[in-house]
């Protein structure tokens, strides 16, 4: 038997060093909860070396494929594996604890209906990014191809924003209330509702009453171009209430009357449903009285299947949700079945927060409206996108704002102190400046602003953020699978 060589001891440590470094390297930076008092931590390279992490991992690679009679291949493969292994981490949901957990009962319910049938609604709140329905679009179809289900979900009766979910016009009279952006300060109320918005076609009565009958008009059709599915619908939901008086309330489809009654006075919230026997060519909602209803929201569904709502709150960091009157979303919520809330919010403060100081106090303020949304809907699950990589001209070059980096931690941390899965967008792109080549990409898939994507990009986008979802869903699968065949094993004799 012949002992190892001073060379062969010598690449057997080196190689050792190197797989520390690698696991230093890959390992997660906050560790690994194993319960709620034991943490597995790891020694970061920035810590080891009291460095940048690149320059030093390179120099190690570097060194190791320098020596002479290293096999250069098998450490290329080595790195290669954990750099893929890294890779797929990026593009992965990241959930909030070791046991990869925090979508299980959405995934139970989209495994119910895949075999037993039913409803799930998906509500996809989120800043600029998603308006006009650009990137939820795609995961709505996506689901409703592989689960059922046919509409476009929730659209507000006044659409300032143009969307391809629906085309919608309206009497002149309407308008149009926020929990977000410029808010009406005159309103007494919180009353806004499952879109953070509502509609009226009068103000809100002050001390004098109004006596004058007045009339006003929505008017709804299908999608002119997209996606097939959200073309059809069978039902039609109207979501009303807050009248001081009696409203009248006239639906007709393709000119034929299919319904006719009055809203009672003094309601807070009262949601009515219209079946029409195939999807109408055009549908007319006329309201008459001496006061208007809040218009909280009008959708176009089906039965059953699967529902996804886009709900754009332009200039929104996500911090509104503890301004709107809780009961009212409580009994909004609880008369649907919804089953994922997608929250896709950050980018609104990058522009303004200068400080890790600010950073912190936005993050707590997007925890608690974590917080605040999850006792209203204790059965859901939450997915939390981070905002995407921004670019701000410094020095005559488009680099990522200084303090990105910071927010998207606060959001990430945010949701999962909160027991929320978190899909990190900045990193899927690219991470630090890669919103550049996004912008001169060809065709380019983000616009000239730096900040928002062109509706190439959005598809994109969204497209890797519903391929890691339905993969972390059979993930899931597996596990009830492997839970199921353990279970009949231990019963067998």
């Amino acid at each position: 038997m012949g002992g190892r060589t001073p060379l062969q001891s010598l690449l057997f440590l080196l190689l050792v060093g190197l797989l520390a470094l690698i696991t230093m390297w890959a390992f997660p930076k906050d560790g690994v909860k194993l319960t709620d008092s034991l943490t597995l931590k790891y020694e970061s390279l920035n810590e080891f070396f009291g460095g940048t992490t690149d320059k030093k991992l390179l120099s190690v690679e570097d060194s190791l494929l320098s020596i002479e009679g290293v096999d250069s291949v098998a450490i290329r493969d080595s790195l290669a594996r954990v750099a893929k292994l890294r890779h797929e981490r990026v593009m992965s949901i990241q959930h909030s604890d070791s046991t990869n957990s925090s979508l299980n009962s959405f995934y139970e319910s989209l495994k119910r209906l895949h075999y037993e049938g039913g409803k799930i609604r998906i509500l996809h709140y989120g800043d600029s990014q998603i308006e006009g329905d650009r990137m939820t679009r795609y995961i709505r179809n996506e689901l409703q191809k592989a689960f059922g289900g046919i509409g476009p979900g929730l659209l507000p009766a006044y659409q300032v924003i143009p969307t391809s979910a629906a085309r919608q016009n309206q009497s002149e009279n309407w308008l149009r209330y926020t929990a977000y952006g410029n808010k009406d300060t005159t309103l007494e109320h919180s009353d806004y509702g499952i879109l953070a918005s509502f509609s009226r076609f009068m103000p809100p009565p002050d001390s004098i009453q109004n006596t004058d009958t007045l009339t006003a008009w929505l008017e709804i059709q299908p999608a002119e171009f997209g996606y097939s599915r959200i073309k059809k619908f069978n039902r039609m939901q109207l979501l009303v209430g807050g009248n001081t008086a009696p409203v009248s309330i006239e639906v007709e489809a393709d000119s034929t009357e299919v319904y006719n009654g009055v809203l009672k006075a003094n309601t807070l919230n009262r949601k009515l449903t219209i079946p029409f026997n195939t999807t109408p060519k055009d549908i007319k909602v006329t309201f008459k009285g001496t006061d208007s209803p809040n218009v909280y929201g009008i959708s176009l569904e089906g039965t059953t299947g699967i529902l996804v709502d886009n709900i754009p709150l332009r200039g929104s960091s996500g911090t509104l949700f503890r301004g709107i009157n809780k009961e009212l979303l409580r009994r909004q919520y609880a008369s649907e079945p919804i089953k994922l809330v997608i929250l896709q919010f950050g980018g609104n403060t990058i522009p303004y927060i200068d400080s890790k100081d600010r950073a912190d106090k936005f993050g707590n303020y997007f925890k608690a409206n974590l917080r605040y949304l999850k006792a209203l809907l204790p059965d859901a699950s939450f997915n939390v996108i981070g905002p995407s990589d921004m670019s701000t001209k410094i020095k005559g070059k488009y680099v990522t704002y200084p303090m990105l980096e910071t927010i998207r931690d606060e959001v990430q941390n945010a949701a999962r102190e909160m027991g929320m899965a978190y899909y990190d967008m900045y990193e899927v792109m690219g991470g630090k400046n890669s919103m550049p080549e996004w912008v001169t990409a060809d065709p380019p898939l983000a616009g000239p602003d730096y900040v928002h994507f062109t509706s190439k990009g959005a598809k994109k986008m969204v497209t890797l953020f519903y391929e890691a979802l339905m993969k972390d869903y059979q993930r899931y699968l597996a596990i009830k699978q492997d839970t199921l065949k353990t279970d009949t094993t231990a019963h067998e004799k």
